[in-house]
């Protein structure tokens, strides 16, 4: 099972970084649209000087993979996978630059797809419990030693900056417009797709056989909570089960409680985020 878990997370976050590599040779910088962080950065440095945009993300994040495990900020395990997804992100931007396709069309539409490609592979290598690094990097660091700063707030103000100044760069205001389109598409997209993978169903089962269903999420290895409840009707006392678990194993477990007691009142709903107890990420 930990090898299947492994493989997962590096399927994740290789295929998380082609994507963000695509969105953001492809669409994002032919379009001249520097969308925030360490790579919008370097999106400009190339403009200006010609500077490898891989290169640069790589130089840009070191020195602060550096001061996090000279501080041991963050687990030993997590800025492994960070720094690999760095570099792997480094040498995908600039091996992959001949290789790739760069649209030349409507820059609208380049806005839109490159927050779409962006986003969904930011959401990957989130997914597989890593980081590209950058100013989001800097924002965990700083969650890290001030809980109660707003660093979502100061991040989007960084990367805002990162936006304006790319409309000086192109002296073109219309690279400002889009740079904003291709952000909050990017934010859309990871938004849905982490929350997405992050949705568990919440089972509330009522039944008169309560062991043979307790059996049950404990045979799928799935925590439940027995509650004391009293019956509408007939006040009589009764004990309600209730469960998380994700889509494909409450399909499973509501066939097993059917076929123990084919009486039973099964309740399910989605449960946007569950955190804790085994579920969610933690740092």
């Amino acid at each position: 099972m930990k090898e299947k878990n492994t493989k997962a997370v590096i399927v994740l976050n290789v295929v998380g970084i082609f994507l963000y590599t695509v969105g953001m040779r492809s669409f994002a910088a032919p379009a001249r649209i520097a969308p925030g962080g360490a790579s919008g950065i370097a999106i400009l440095v190339n403009f200006l000087t010609g500077f490898p945009m891989g290169l640069f993300c790589a130089l840009f994040n070191f020195p602060i993979l550096a001061v996090v495990l000279w501080k041991k900020i963050f687990p030993a395990g997590f800025v492994g996978k960070a720094t690999a997804s760095i570099v792997l992100l480094s040498l995908m931007t600039d091996l992959l630059a001949p290789v790739l396709p760069h649209y030349q069309g409507n820059a609208l539409l380049a806005a839109l797809f490159a927050g779409a490609f962006m986003g969904t592979g930011l959401a990957m290598v989130y997914l597989g419990t890593s980081d590209t690094g950058g100013i989001t990097m800097i924002g965990l660091i700083l969650q890290k030693y001030f809980p109660h700063l707003k660093v979502g707030t100061l991040v989007s103000a960084i990367n805002m900056v990162i936006v304006l100044a790319s409309g000086v760069v192109y002296r073109n205001i219309d690279s400002i417009l889009y740079a904003i389109v291709t952000v909050y598409v990017s934010g859309l997209f990871m938004d849905r797709l982490v929350n997405q993978a992050n949705s568990k169903d919440l089972i509330i089962v009522m039944s008169e056989c309560t062991d043979k269903v307790r059996c049950v999420f404990l045979d799928e290895h799935k925590g439940i909570t027995i509650l004391k409840g009293e019956g509408g009707y007939t006040s009589e006392t009764q004990r309600v089960i209730l469960g998380a678990a994700g889509k494909a194993d409450c399909s499973k477990i509501q066939e097993k409680i059917r076929r123990v007691d084919p009486k039973a009142l099964i309740i399910v709903a989605e449960a946007s985020n569950v955190v804790g107890k085994g579920f969610g990420r933690m740092l």
